[in-house]
């Protein structure tokens, strides 16, 4: 169901809604998923063989069913089939060319025996196992791969007892240890994992290897095929959302983002669709890290974000610089040696130029500084980073003037996290640091209000929720000194186990700060912070706690991205609100308490990857059992449209 028309009537709506009973669910494939926020570490292999991991797994999103799992595409036809992995199948005692490698340390001991096992190749660790998973890995090298190439990968994997893997295609060495990497539940019955991956560079020599340390046991894999296959066709989107339009559509109220990282999103159509069908803009999680787009002194490798931005751009989507100076997740030559002020501010300087030179005139947003203020000696102020040590405070005050003179047309963010809250003392030293540097004439256009927030895993909020009232208060203020707002990383983690208690807090999270964002004058922009749960930066920093964005682990829609769908219904595209009259603060009238099938995070609505086929009516949401029915969906819509009288907002034209 699509509603063109700027002022349709809830009755008709809820009728339409009516009609959409039958639709039938759309099939939906994960793709691999890229490496977190965490930087990738880097250690040297057996016999000269380099390996790596990333300090941070992103979440496995597969499933499996009858022994196979999937991820990516998988099952795309090879172009000239040749498998770049030989000795792949074990079809003799032979283990070469695959290499072991256990880094043995007294602290953390770890140790590896290899073998053919009834045609699987096993790895048995014999002590601790090491500390990480790239503590005990299992390898072959000398991988030939092209650049803009996409390769099927494929593989078969159990172990004795039910652990988690990674595997990874990549080099060893810096800066790009890891192009591919995924982690994945295996268990006692074998399981086949598919995946499509996009290369990007030129590498004659590329590892393909198995992760498998941190706790003794075995692990057997087989059947290991990369393959160069065709570029797969991403999938034709339909919203799923009761509306019939999809977030990017209300950008005239609030420009909806989310963050990617290249592997998964170059690598998976159907994560490609989501993201062009739902999204106005998108944030590079990682490739715009200064250990990444620069990682030899003068030396920069756009490889990773020109792809990006190219196809932001191929899709129409607006792209966001981040970040440009930032204490983490930047390169050794910097973080490892010693500095002057003014070789520092060279340097600095120099980074700066370089990364926005190449894509001046392209991104309308930049976050110059990021995270800048922590607490300090029992009080809050600047982050004592390696950047504010040595030159200063005025940091901050250079770094702005440099990114004005590097792209006047610009608009230059100061990036934070815990600042969303009036009173809060964090927010409230940013909030003077930023007025200050306004009343100084630096040129700084806004402040981007992070957003991770959580529930404990005792389903406690004590901590973890913010007080919205507190954040509208503190985007008035921010308007009131003429700095604009932007959402720039929001998600909500939610506590292990995961329940329908915690999932309604999800919900009404989303929907209230998104609501919050559209009542605020100066609110023009609001980015989730990862699409979807197998590609979380979560769970690898935070283990007790996942399932934080709005599409689950399968690329499904979920409760809270309906909620967050719920509240863009309450107004036209045009961002007047249905029926004159929208409720302030807050989700509609049972948006905020929608929640997936008895808390276990299955979707209510299903993404539609549609090749044409399927059902004429257009309709792109089911009903599952136990979860919400679209004629309930229909009906939490309806009752927002009536919810009571909210201005529209008039201050908004030049910032779209």
């Amino acid at each position: 169901m699509v509603v063109s028309r700027s002022a349709f009537k809830v009755a008709a709506f809820s009728s339409l809604v009516a009609l959409c009973l039958s639709t039938h669910a759309a099939r939906a494939q994960a793709g691999g998923s890229g490496g977190s926020s965490g930087a990738a570490a880097g250690g040297a292999g057996a016999g000269g063989a380099p390996v790596g991991g990333s300090a941070g797994a992103a979440t496995g999103g597969m499933t499996a069913s009858g022994g196979t799992a999937t991820g990516g595409t998988g099952g795309t036809t090879p172009v000239n089939p040749a498998n770049l992995i030989s000795n792949g199948a074990f079809d003799s005692d032979v283990t070469d060319p695959w290499w072991t490698y256990a880094n043995n340390t007294d602290e953390n001991p770890a140790d590896e025996t290899i073998a053919v096992n009834n045609g699987q190749l096993c790895a048995t660790m014999t002590t601790g196992g090491g500390k990480n998973v790239w503590d005990v890995i299992l390898g072959v090298s000398g991988l030939s791969l092209l650049p803009n190439q996409y390769y099927h990968i494929s593989f078969t994997a159990s172990a004795d007892a039910d652990r988690a893997i990674k595997f990874k295609v990549g080099l060893g060495d810096k800066p790009y240890t890891d192009y591919f990497i995924e982690q994945i539940p295996i268990s006692a019955t074998p399981a086949t994992f598919d995946y499509t991956y996009l290369n990007l560079r030129t590498d004659p020599m590329a590892q393909f290897q198995f992760q498998i340390g941190k706790t003794t046991g075995t692990v057997c894999i087989d059947n290991v095929v990369v393959e160069p296959v065709a570029a797969p066709t991403m999938p034709v989107y339909k919203t799923p959302f009761p509306s019939g339009h999809p977030f990017k559509d209300y950008k005239s109220l609030v420009k909806m983002g989310t963050a990617v990282d290249t592997p998964i999103f170059l690598s998976s159509p159907l994560h490609n669709a989501i993201v062009a069908g739902e999204f106005s803009m998108i944030t590079p999680a990682n490739s715009m890290k200064m250990n990444l787009i620069q990682p030899v002194q003068g030396t920069f490798d756009f490889t990773d974000t020109d792809a990006l931005v190219a196809w932001a751009q191929a899709n129409g989507l607006e792209f966001r610089g981040h970040p440009l100076v930032w204490h983490t997740q930047a390169p050794d030559w910097v973080t490892g040696a010693t500095f002057s002020r003014d070789e520092l501010i060279a340097i600095m300087y120099a980074h700066i130029d370089g990364v926005m030179s190449h894509y001046v005139g392209k991104f309308p947003y930049w976050d110059v500084v990021n995270e800048a203020i922590d607490q300090v000696d029992g009080g809050w102020g600047f982050r004592k980073t390696f950047w504010h040590e040595t030159i200063g405070d005025d940091f901050i005050n250079l770094a702005f003037a440099r990114a004005h003179a590097a792209d006047p047309a610009a608009k230059l963010y100061y990036n934070d996290y815990n600042i969303e809250q009036k009173g809060n003392a964090k927010a409230d030293k940013v909030f003077e640091m930023i007025k200050g540097l306004k009343a100084a004439g630096v040129p700084i256009d806004g402040v981007g209000f992070q957003g991770h927030y959580y529930v404990e895993p005792n389903g406690s909020t004590s901590v973890g929720l913010p007080k919205m009232q507190a954040i509208i208060d503190n985007m008035a203020r921010y308007n009131d000194i003429g700095i604009d707002v932007q959402i720039t990383e929001s998600d909500f983690r939610i506590g292990k186990p995961l329940d329908d208690a915690k999932t309604q807090v999800q919900n009404k999270f989303y929907a209230d700060f998104l609501q919050a964002c559209i009542d605020a004058t100066n609110c023009s922009h609001f980015t989730v912070w990862g699409l979807s749960d197998v590609d979380s930066w979560v769970p690898s920093t935070f283990p007790e706690y996942d399932y934080a964005h709005l599409w689950d682990s399968k690329l499904m829609p979920k409760a809270d991205a309906l909620a967050v769908s719920a509240v863009f219904a309450k107004y036209n595209v045009d961002g007047t609100p249905i029926g004159g009259s929208v409720g302030t603060g807050g989700a509609p009238s049972g948006a905020g308490g929608a929640t997936a099938s008895g808390g276990s995070g299955a979707s209510p609505a299903t993404a539609n990857p549609s090749s044409g086929s399927g059902d004429s009516s257009g309709c792109s949401f089911v009903s599952r059992a136990g979860g919400l029915t679209p004629l309930l969906l229909s009906g939490f819509v309806a009752i927002g449209a009536l919810a009571s009288r909210r201005r529209r907002k008039s201050a908004r034209s030049g910032q779209r």
